[in-house]
């Protein structure tokens, strides 16, 4: 059962991503105040915005007097089959685009979801703000690694991009988007795990000695000489990002992440930031 779910996960992230349609010119239509609601799902459910019920997914409630009032609602998206959880979240309607919500229902923590919506933008580029649960996701754009959750993207071509969101220990999600000029398209993604307990089966108590416990290797970050006799810490995986802390040469740090250019570590005061491999390793203790 669990592995013809999993095979059905693998599909989706594959083919998830439905197409923002963007419809600005569609803002014609949709009366003033109002924007367009589109709710997909691997498996048929009810939706209910509010609490009330708006009709089964697939849905789009995308032109004319269906469009959905904007501002703040409740989304609640409830399975055919009840073996599966509902899904819930609170999504932002904006006057004259559409926002997307896709779910993937799958046994407990392997279930993912997006949400992705538009805002205008101050600049004439196009923009992508991409944020994951959990964070600190890397990122990738049409093939290219950018960075991690949460990121924004600028600026872009207005033309259709491809977004992989990953983590360590969860599935990737795949997302086709079309940057729109002048807007900002916002997605946020809960990743599923790749792997976990079946709920029914009771996992054996696990111990571990003072012996064993002695025995287990901790990664290590190990920081080296620079050309300034210190090296920055930032808050995020870019040369831009805010400064949190500075660390010096031969010291070392707990490895808490990395992806091509940078690894996260843990300073002393338990503070979370990135520094560039150019200046430090990976390293066992």
């Amino acid at each position: 059962m669990k592995r013809r779910f999993l095979m059905v996960a693998s599909v989706l992230l594959i083919l998830v991503g439905i197409f923002l349609l963007m419809r600005i010119a569609a803002a014609t239509f949709a009366p003033k105040g109002k924007g367009a609601l589109q709710i997909t799902s691997n498996i048929k459910a009810a939706a209910y915005l509010d609490n009330k019920p708006i009709g089964d997914t697939p849905l789009c409630h995308c032109e004319g007097n269906d469009t959905i009032e904007s501002g703040k609602h409740e989304l609640r998206i409830v399975p055919e089959d009840r073996s599966f959880a509902p899904f819930s979240a609170k999504i932002e309607i904006n006057t004259g685009v559409l926002t997307a919500v896709d779910r993937t229902f799958l046994p407990g923590s392997f279930a993912s979801a997006y949400i992705l919506t538009l805002a205008k933008n101050n600049s004439s580029d196009p923009q992508f703000f991409i944020a994951s649960i959990p964070e600190g996701a890397l990122v990738e754009l049409d093939g290219e690694s950018k960075g991690i959750t949460p990121i924004l993207l600028d600026p872009l071509s207005a033309s259709e991009h491809e977004v992989e969101i990953q983590k360590q220990g969860f599935s990737k999600k795949t997302v086709r988007i079309r940057a729109v000029p002048s807007y900002r398209v916002v997605l946020n993604v809960l990743l599923g795990t790749k792997s976990g307990v079946d709920e029914s089966i009771e996992a054996p108590d696990q111990k571990i000695t003072p012996t064993q416990a002695a025995s287990i290797k901790q990664n290590l970050v190990l920081i080296k000489d620079t050309p300034t006799g210190f090296l920055r810490v930032r808050e995020q995986a870019t040369t831009a990002s805010r400064e949190v802390g500075r660390v010096n040469p031969q010291e070392t740090y707990v490895f808490l992440d990395e992806n091509t250019s940078w690894l996260k570590i843990e300073l002393k005061d338990k503070t979370a930031g990135w520094v560039s491999k150019q200046y430090a390793e990976k390293t066992i203790q």
